[in-house]
């Protein structure tokens, strides 16, 4: 799984700054995270979509880890996992796990 940058403030002049690919991405509130999400194109617009969100008005900060557009949901995926294997639920505003999107074959041999 690619690596997460470091953690950056949710504010509009380090969005700004997030990069123009796709990945996967996740949001927190001071240091725990409450969302998990993807861009299969931009990481830099979906981050400023959820910035006109009121559910994510108590973001305080993001990472993220860019990967190939086909990638970034699986990523998502994996983190989600990740994140219900050490803490037993999603993340707060997450609504549900997303869908791994890669094939049956994959998993089994990848992982």
């Amino acid at each position: 799984m690619p690596r997460m940058s470091k953690w950056y403030s949710f504010k509009s002049e380090q969005v700004d700054l997030a990069p123009e690919k796709a990945g996967a991405y996740q949001l927190a509130y001071k240091d725990v995270v409450v969302y998990i999400g993807s861009a299969e194109s931009s990481i830099r617009s979906r981050l400023r979509e959820h910035r006109k969100r009121k559910t994510f008005m108590k973001v305080t900060h993001f990472r993220f880890c860019k990967t190939d557009s086909e990638e970034a949901r699986a990523t998502e995926a994996k983190l989600c996992k990740e994140f219900v294997r050490k803490n037993g639920k999603l993340p707060r505003l997450q609504k549900a796990a997303p869908k791994d999107t890669r094939s049956y074959i994959d998993r089994l041999i990848y992982g």
